[in-house]
């Protein structure tokens, strides 16, 4: 796998301003404790609460939800209470992912809950969640109507609904022998694709004239449904065949028994001793350094990476037809061009 940096979107920079400003403009209405939690975890403060430059992560649902405002040439205000919940409610999802999952590290720092502990990771995490709710009041005194408003909310409680109904099947998946593509992929499509979905949709459903089914923002939700499943594909792949330039070991997910896209493909499609050795792997409480190989040789022989690499292929396919067929201004198609390219091809 190419190690070469990929560099994000032209269009990351022309957002990132705003979203950094509005992310913490919100933290600062609120006075508790707590708090310390949320900073360190979204890369501005230490443990010890002082400032800090920490990486802050990619921040890629907001910007995708002003991108959504932008393409609709709409008021790019309204979309921006909409991107603070939708970030919000991602990094609950990572605080809590850490604990669920035991990752010590995050962009190379400790995770809240070694930081702090169990108890005060999953409180941390409930606050961020209800903190995105109170986000969205913000629609009512930028003038957006009740039902928008309402509108606005179901759809971010849809999200994340089933954002933790993918975390709950991926959990799951650790206590079977096989999973199959199709159910892995009903995986992503919530775990993953959810949030990243309504990102554009709803970037462009509340600075647009406000209308659900309009042709051009369930475009945009129907391209974010595509990108929501190449961001996870490429992630599985990082995740085995990451390197030291990717923050990603070399078989991290293997060696955590992830049931993530390689796994599921060299499961179903190994034969004969290499079927018998990598379900016996992955049935051990734990793995060593020679089960992390043996599953990578089998992982080779299958063509496990070729396979990733088609399927990510297939779903970019999707959404460039997609994005094509919308009403576009040139500027934003190439912003989306350029969103999926790096979705397929990123290393971190």
């Amino acid at each position: 796998m190419a190690t070469n940096p990929v560099q994000a979107p032209r269009f990351f920079a022309r957002y990132q301003p705003t979203v950094d400003r509005a992310l913490r403009s919100e933290l600062k209405r609120y006075t508790i404790g707590v708090l310390d939690t949320h900073r360190y975890h979204m890369g501005w403060a230490d443990s010890n609460g002082d400032a800090t430059r920490a990486t802050q992560g990619k921040r890629l649902r907001p910007t995708m939800t002003l991108l959504g405002a932008d393409a609709v040439q709409g008021d790019l205000r309204l979309a921006i209470p909409v991107a603070v919940a939708l970030e919000y409610v991602h990094n609950f999802s990572l605080i809590h992912d850490d604990i669920e999952d035991r990752d010590r590290f995050r962009h190379h720092r400790p995770t809240v809950w070694v930081v702090w502990g169990e108890a005060t990771g999953i409180v941390s995490g409930n606050s961020m969640l209800k903190i995105a709710d109170r986000a969205t009041r913000d629609l009512a005194a930028l003038g957006v109507p009740t039902a928008m408003l309402v509108q606005v909310q179901r759809v971010i409680a849809d999200a994340y609904l089933r954002m933790i109904e993918g975390q709950y099947l991926d959990i799951e998946f650790e206590n079977r022998d096989l999973v199959s593509i199709n159910d892995y992929l009903a995986m992503i499509e919530r775990k993953t694709g959810a949030l990243i979905e309504a990102s554009l949709y709803l970037g462009a459903l509340v600075a647009g004239d406000g209308a659900p089914n309009d042709e051009l923002s369930d475009g945009l939700r129907r391209a974010g449904y595509e990108f929501g499943r190449l961001f996870q594909i490429r992630d599985d792949m990082l995740g085995v065949w990451g390197t030291d330039e990717t923050g990603k070991p070399v078989g991290g997910d293997i060696f955590n028994k992830k049931k993530a896209l390689p796994a599921v493909h060299a499961l179903n499609v190994a034969k004969g001793a290499s079927s018998d050795r990598i379900r016996a792997i992955y049935r051990k409480p734990e793995l060593d350094d020679e089960d992390v190989r043996d599953v990578l040789q089998i992982m080779d022989d299958c063509g496990t990476q070729e396979y990733c690499d088609t399927m990510s292929a297939q779903h970019w396919s999707a959404a460039s037809r997609i994005i094509e067929d919308l009403d576009l201004n040139p500027q934003i198609r190439n912003d989306l061009n350029e969103l999926g390219e790096f979705l397929v091809e990123r290393i971190a």
